[in-house]
C-alpha cells in the first residue's frame, strides 16, 4: 500500500525534488522576511521614474497578482517533471537569483508611494489587503521584482517541454506576463524592478544551461547511494 501511495505521489511530484522545492520556498521566506528585518529602520531608495508616473492604477489587475501564487506552485511542480539535469540547472537558477535579491534588499534598500484607494469595488478591497499586508505604507524588497522573477521562471520551466502540453506552455507566457503587467498597474513594483528581474532569469537560465555549471546543485541535492550492487543514478536531459 506504501508502495503505491509513493509511485502516485512519484507521478505528479517526483521524490527527489522534494527537498529542492522546500529548500527554494524556505530560502524565498527568509530573504523576504530577513532582508527586511535587517534594513528595518534604514534608509530606502525610491527608483520611481516619469514612465512609472503615467502607468494607470487598474486595481481589477490585483487578481493576477494574487493569483501567482498557485500558479508559482504549478509552475515549479511542472519545472520537476522535466528530469533531474534540467530541473536542477532551474534550482540552481532560482537560488543565485534568490541570492542576488538578498544582496540587493540588502545594499540597496528600496521602497514607493503607494495611492490610496478611494473606490469600494471589490478589487479595489483586496488591493487594500495586499498593501496591508505587504508593508502597509512602507514597502521594502522592491528591487528586482521577486512576483516578477518567480513568475518569469515559471515559464522557463515549461518552455519547449514534451512533458508539459503546448497549450498550458503558451497559457505560462501570457499567464506571466499579466502577473508582471500586474506588478506595475497596481503600483507594487516600478519598471526598473521588473527590468531587473527579468534579466536576471534570462542570464542564469542561459548561464547554467551551458556546461556542468549546475553541478553545486547536485551535489546538494542528488544523494548517491553507497554501493551494494546500486547502480549510480546518472543524470542526463530529459525535455
Amino acid at each position: 500500500m506504501k508502495t503505491k501511495k509513493r509511485d502516485l505521489l512519484n507521478r505528479y511530484i517526483p521524490l527527489w525534488s522534494i527537498a529542492p522545492l522546500v529548500t527554494i520556498m524556505a530560502v524565498n521566506c527568509l530573504i523576504y522576511w530577513g532582508s527586511s528585518a535587517l534594513t528595518a529602520g534604514r534608509y530606502h531608495y525610491d527608483f520611481t521614474m516619469a514612465f512609472d508616473r503615467e502607468v494607470p492604477l487598474l486595481p481589477v489587475f490585483v487578481w493576477f497578482y494574487i493569483l501567482a501564487f498557485p500558479f508559482w506552485a504549478v509552475g515549479y511542480l511542472l519545472a520537476a517533471r522535466r528530469g533531474k539535469d534540467m530541473f536542477y540547472r532551474f534550482v540552481a537558477t532560482d537560488l543565485t537569483i534568490h541570492f542576488i535579491c538578498f544582496i540587493c534588499f540588502i545594499l540597496i534598500p528600496t521602497t514607493n508611494i503607494r495611492p490610496e484607494i478611494a473606490g469600494n469595488t471589490l478589487s479595489e478591497k483586496i488591493l487594500a489587503l495586499v498593501y496591508s499586508l505587504d508593508g502597509g505604507n512602507s514597502p521594502s524588497n522592491l528591487f528586482p521584482s521577486i512576483h516578477c522573477y518567480v513568475s518569469w521562471m515559471c515559464w522557463k520551466g515549461v518552455e519547449g517541454s514534451e512533458k508539459v502540453p503546448k497549450w498550458y506552455q503558451r497559457f505560462s507566457l501570457v499567464f506571466a506576463i499579466l502577473i508582471i503587467i500586474s506588478t506595475q498597474v497596481l503600483k507594487q513594483h516600478y519598471i526598473v524592478d521588473a527590468a531587473a528581474a527579468l534579466l536576471l532569469v534570462e542570464f542564469f537560465w542561459r548561464f547554467y544551461q551551458k556546461g556542468q555549471r549546475h553541478k553545486w546543485v547536485v551535489h546538494v541535492f542528488a544523494h548517491k547511494k553507497k554501493s551494494h550492487g546500486h547502480k549510480k543514478p546518472v543524470i542526463g536531459q530529459v525535455n
